[in-house]
C-alpha cells in the first residue's frame, strides 16, 4: 500500500523543488565557465568537492547520520568518487575551455543514453524498438553537433571528452547498482563519495594544473566555485533525494529535460554565448532521443552522485 506521506504527483512544493534543482544544476555550467577565469579545471573540482563534502556532511550530522566505518564500503566509495565525480567533473571543466557552457549542457543530456548502452552491455537492460530509435536520435544529435565545425581540433576533442564523461557517469550508475545500492543511506553514500573525490583531486591538482594566480581570483571567480560546491554539489543533492522520496525516481528524472534549458539561457543572457542553430538542433535531438528511450521504461538502476538522472534508476544527481 502506498504511503500517504509519499505522493507520486507534483504539488506546488514538489514543482518548486524540481525547478530549483534544475536551476542549481543548470547554473553549474555557468559557474564553471566563470571559475575558469581564475582556476584550472582540476582546481575547480577541488573547490567543488571540498565545499560540497562539507555541506553534505553537515546535513548528514543534522540527521544523526555517520560516515561508513567499513573499509570495504570506503573502497566502493573511492571507485565511485573517481569515476563519477573526479574524472567526469574535471573533463567537463576542461571541455568548457573550448565549448560554450550551454553546448556542454546539451551534450551532457546524453547521459541517460550512455547509461542505457552500458546497461545493455552488462545485461542489466535490453534493447526495445523505442530504445533503439531513441539511441539513434541521440547519436544523430551528437553527430550534428560535431558537424557544426569539424575543422576545429580543440572543439572536437572537447566534445569527445564530454561524451566520455557521460560514459563515466553510466559506468558509475552500473557500479552503484551492483556494489553500493542498499549498503547505506543515500546521503551517507553521497557524502563519502564526494569526500573521496576531494581527497583524490587535491594531489592531482598539484600535479596537473598550475597553482592559481591570486590576482585572478576575483569575487565572482571565488563565488562561482563556492556556489558550485554549496549549491550544485551539496544542496542540489539534498533536494534531489527529497524529490525522490516525494514523487519517485521516474518523476524526478524530469529534471533531465530542464537542465540544458537553464544552462543555454544562462549562457546566452549572462555570458553572451551564441551556440548556433546546428548545435542547438543537435542538442534537441539528443533530448528527444533520451525521452524516446525512456518512454514506458521502468526505473532500475541507481544513479551515481553528481550525475544527470539516467532515467533507469533511483538516482543521484547531475552536474
Amino acid at each position: 500500500m502506498r504511503s500517504a506521506l509519499v505522493p507520486r504527483s507534483f504539488g506546488r512544493a514538489e514543482t518548486g523543488l524540481l525547478l530549483t534543482l534544475a536551476g542549481m544544476w543548470g547554473l553549474s555550467f555557468l559557474f564553471i565557465e566563470i571559475a575558469l577565469r581564475g582556476f584550472g579545471p582540476v582546481w575547480i573540482v577541488v573547490g567543488r568537492t571540498g565545499v560540497g563534502a562539507l555541506v553534505l556532511y553537515a546535513a548528514l550530522r543534522m540527521r544523526n547520520g555517520r560516515l561508513p566505518r567499513s573499509a570495504r564500503i570506503w573502497g566502493h566509495l573511492l571507485v565511485l568518487g573517481v569515476i563519477t565525480n573526479a574524472i567526469p567533473w574535471t573533463g567537463v571543466a576542461w571541455a568548457q575551455q573550448w565549448l560554450p557552457s550551454g553546448l556542454v549542457a546539451l551534450l551532457m543530456a546524453a547521459v541517460p543514453t550512455s547509461t542505457l548502452l552500458v546497461s545493455v552491455a552488462v545485461r542489466l537492460e535490453r534493447f526495445t524498438r523505442a530504445r533503439i530509435a531513441g539511441l539513434a536520435l541521440a547519436l544523430s544529435g551528437v553527430a550534428l553537433t560535431v558537424a557544426a565545425d569539424p575543422r576545429d581540433p580543440g572543439r572536437l576533442a572537447a566534445i569527445a571528452v564530454v561524451i566520455a564523461a557521460t560514459i563515466m557517469y553510466a559506468l558509475g550508475a552500473v557500479y552503484a547498482n551492483q556494489r553500493v545500492s542498499g549498503i547505506s543511506s543515500p546521503l551517507t553514500i553521497a557524502t563519502g563519495q564526494v569526500l573521496t573525490a576531494f581527497i583524490v583531486t587535491v594531489p592531482a591538482a598539484f600535479l596537473i594544473d598550475p597553482l592559481p594566480d591570486p590576482s585572478e581570483i576575483t569575487l565572482s571567480v571565488a563565488g562561482s566555485v563556492f556556489a558550485l560546491g554549496a549549491l550544485g554539489t551539496g544542496a542540489a543533492f539534498l533536494i534531489f533525494y527529497t524529490l525522490i522520496e516525494r514523487v519517485g525516481a521516474t518523476n524526478t528524472t524530469l529534471v533531465t529535460y530542464l537542465i540544458p534549458l537553464v544552462a543555454v539561457i544562462a549562457g546566452a543572457l549572462i555570458l553572451g554565448e551564441r551556440i548556433g542553430l546546428p548545435a542547438i538542433t543537435g542538442g534537441l535531438l539528443i533530448i528527444a532521443g533520451v525521452w524516446l528511450a525512456q518512454k514506458g521504461t521502468r526505473a532500475r538502476l541507481s544513479q551515481p552522485v553528481g550525475e544527470p538522472p539516467s532515467g533507469n534508476g533511483r538516482g543521484r544527481g547531475w552536474e
